[in-house]
């Protein structure tokens, strides 16, 4: 084999190598984006939940407030009688 025949293998071998590279490359970068999308789709759901819970923590605490005011009142006008 001739000397630029073998460059010529040499150099095919290298595309096929760095091909190989960039298919590994951007599988792994596809699976590196599929989790963060995971991991954010995660993240958008509990956070959800928790302003859900939060919202019905707010809404009861005002109805404690609103009962206690009831019957601080019903005690202010027992005890003025």
């Amino acid at each position: 084999m001739g000397e630029d025949e073998e460059r010529v293998k040499l150099i095919e071998e290298a595309i096929l190598l760095m091909k190989d590279l960039l298919v590994n490359h951007n599988g792994r970068l596809d699976d590196y984006h599929k989790a963060i999308r995971e991991s954010r789709e995660d993240f958008d759901f509990k956070m959800n939940a928790l302003i859900d819970a939060q919202m019905k923590n707010e809404s009861e605490i005002a109805e404690l407030k609103d009962a206690s005011r009831s019957q601080l009142t019903r005690i202010e006008k027992l005890e003025s009688a």
